[in-house]
């Protein structure tokens, strides 16, 4: 017996020389390629921006009184949460720049886009002492790339970094790395798994709009007989002649069909058999060939498959114009909110403790403790809040 072995496409991570970094996927790429696929699907760009409101809920502050955490770039707290939200829900990692200051707190931080980050050569150990942080690595030039300390609070470590730079005033700081996938390198991202559903679901959209816009939908077909009969010299007055008795013809049909129609107009000259005039021309609207149940059932399973990659989110909170989700009191709507809640428990408490982790260490904030929302029954209302 022979077993066939099928070849299933899997994420790698190998040494790139050139940049003295791991790659991210064989060509480097991987973060961006699922960034992209998400921002061209429908379902997992909207089911992305559902997913992070969940984790950061109602936000932190308030408008009149915003918590800055950065105020080189006036950086508010709950922007930094929706930041790290951000990656946590697409890329399931987040990298995090952290600076000190002397007394050994935390200045600021901020949020690098997950794209833009590598893990530079790890030791005996299989400890990375660097993150690379380079905005284009497709070809990256070693001037572009810079080395930033990952993320260690001792004070030795922070004061041996301080001494190779030079001083405080050319420290770099330090490099947060989440993974939420543990035993790899680099976390898959959580469309890894549905990759092609969302191309899918793009390919869709992209194939009905060029159907549309450039193929023969909506056309109209003129079949007549011969407009220019056979045997007139090339270039007589009688072969110019039969040829702008065409053009005159050929105008009149497309202006008799409506200005907007002047584009979407075949002319076709073939012989007929008969003398009616029936038989010496024809006129015929082509139909689309757009298959709206194909393209219906196709569209349903990938949504469906992109919204179980994004903790099952329930589709009527993704589309809830259907009038029984809000029957009852809206109960049905309340069940999927309090479900899916519950589904993104694991991510909001994630996100949770790297801020309260960083806000303890904090020049500003270090009494500063945030938790998130619990849902609980109001007994007054008999309402989930």
């Amino acid at each position: 017996m022979k077993t066939l072995l099928i070849e299933v496409w899997k994420r790698l991570t190998p040494w790139n020389k050139s940049a003295d970094v791991y790659a991210n996927d064989t060509d480097n790429a991987y973060p961006e390629r699922m960034d992209r696929l998400i921002n061209n699907s429908v379902t997992a760009k909207s089911a992305a921006t559902i997913m992070v409101q969940y984790l950061i809920g109602k936000g932190y502050g308030t408008e009149v009184d915003p918590l800055i955490i950065n105020k080189e770039q006036n950086l508010k707290l709950i922007d930094f949460a929706d930041d790290v939200a951000d990656d946590l829900v697409k890329q399931r990692g987040v990298f995090i720049h952290v600076n000190w200051n002397a007394l050994y707190q935390i200045s600021d931080f901020s949020v690098i886009p997950f794209e833009w980050c590598r893990i530079g050569k790890t030791d005996s150990n299989d400890y990375t002492g660097k993150i690379a942080v380079c905005k284009e690595w497709l070809k990256p030039k070693k001037s572009d790339i810079q080395l930033i300390d990952v993320f260690n609070p001792r004070k030795k470590v922070i004061d041996a970094q301080v001494e190779k730079a030079g001083g405080w005033e050319h420290y770099k700081g330090q490099v947060l790395f989440v993974n939420m996938d543990t035993k790899l390198l680099y976390p898959l991202s959580r469309i890894d798994s549905v990759a092609e559903d969302c191309d899918s679901e793009a390919q869709a959209s992209i194939y009905k709009n060029r159907l549309l816009r450039k193929g023969f939908f909506g056309n109209t077909l003129v079949v007549t007989r011969p407009l220019v009969g056979d045997g007139l010299e090339p270039g007589s007055t009688a072969l110019m002649d039969a040829e702008s008795e065409r053009e005159r013809f050929q105008q009149a049909i497309k202006d008799s069909l409506g200005a907007q129609n002047t584009g979407g107009v075949l002319c076709l000259e073939m012989d007929f058999a008969g003398e009616k005039l029936e038989d010496a021309i024809l006129i015929k609207q082509i139909e689309s060939k757009i298959d709206d149940k194909l393209f219906n059932y196709t569209e349903t399973s990938v949504r469906e498959n992109i919204l179980v990659a994004f903790n099952n989110l329930p589709a009527g909170l993704l589309k809830t114009n259907e009038a029984s989700l809000f029957g009852n009191s809206g109960e049905a709507i309340r069940e999927m909110k309090r479900t899916y809640w519950e589904n993104t428990t694991k991510e909001r408490y994630l996100l949770t403790a790297v801020i309260n982790g960083l806000l303890e260490r904090s020049q500003d904030y270090s009494t500063l403790k945030i938790e998130p929302l619990k849902l609980i029954n109001n007994a007054e209302t008999n309402n989930t809040e």
